[in-house]
């Protein structure tokens, strides 16, 4: 298994100023965060340009999250609905001239009245399924994420749920140890080592960070409340075969934080490096 970082503590930088940084932090596999000023996924001369500077600085695109600037796949204005499936079609056309391979979608965003949490969950049923034809045409793969308590996805049950419904072998689970950290202990769901058992056969993605089970903090393993030898340990007993993808939240010294991945990560993997 190998790790990578998410590009969301470096979100306020032109990415390809940041590259020499990850580069000597030893990060060799990457998931971009698609926002303009950062990385500006619309813009196809710019995407090949820095395809180049990834290549260049020996890194990898794994993976790319959809926008988040507004873009809600459950709307149930049309409108608002087509949109926001555009905008998640064009990070996979920009993934694709990227080399990825995987797309995190979210199944939705907030619920202000849960009157039509059964209607934004069809929209975005109805969405998923003319994102995921448009992606199995290219090879992408769907990790739809587990997502904060109040929102469509906001438990593992809703999303297998929601993946079993499709069964289509482009479409698969991207585990968030956060949000299930917190969701689990509010639902009295299984937590962040528990599901694995529950999920390893559509888990293909994850995003790695930590909190006390309050708020989405975004830390760093061993900074919050998750068990993660236990974690570590479910990953191996299910043969987990996908990255190991930190997704932190940004910090006064992000150079700090992110040289200190590396070593974290072979930490929590020393038995296996050691066999």
């Amino acid at each position: 298994m190998n790790f990578g970082v998410s590009t969301m503590p470096l979100e306020d930088y032109q990415l390809q100023s940041k590259l020499t940084l990850l580069k000597e932090a030893g990060v060799e596999y990457l998931e971009v965060k698609p926002k303009e000023g950062h990385f500006n996924y619309y813009d196809p001369k710019y995407l090949d340009e820095m395809s180049k500077e990834f290549k260049r600085n020996g890194i990898k695109v794994v993976s790319m999250h959809m926008p988040t600037h507004g873009a809600d796949i459950s709307l149930i204005e049309e409108y608002d609905r087509v949109w926001s499936v555009r905008e998640v079609e064009k990070t996979a056309l920009a993934l694709l001239r990227l080399g990825g391979e995987i797309l995190v979608v979210h199944p939705g965003s907030e619920i202000k009245d849960e009157k039509t949490r059964k209607a934004r969950r069809e929209k975005s049923e109805q969405s998923l399924e003319e994102i995921l034809k448009f992606c199995e045409q290219w090879g992408i793969k769907i990790a739809l994420e587990n997502t904060l308590p109040g929102k469509t996805g906001d438990s593992i049950p809703e999303i297998l749920e929601i993946v079993k419904k499709f069964d289509s072998k482009n479409l698969g689970i991207c585990l968030d140890t956060g949000h299930c950290n917190i969701t689990s202990s509010l639902y009295n769901h299984s937590g962040v080592a528990e599901c694995l058992p529950e999920i390893k056969d559509y888990l293909c993605h994850l995003h790695i960070h930590d909190n006390s089970g309050k708020s989405d903090d975004h830390y760093l393993p061993f900074e919050g409340n998750i068990d993660w030898e236990r974690f570590i340990k479910g990953l191996k007993e299910i043969n987990y075969q996908g990255v190991f993808m930190f997704e932190l939240r940004k910090k006064t010294n992000n150079e700090e934080m992110l040289r200190t991945i590396k070593e974290l990560y072979l930490n929590l993997f020393k038995e296996e490096k050691n066999d």
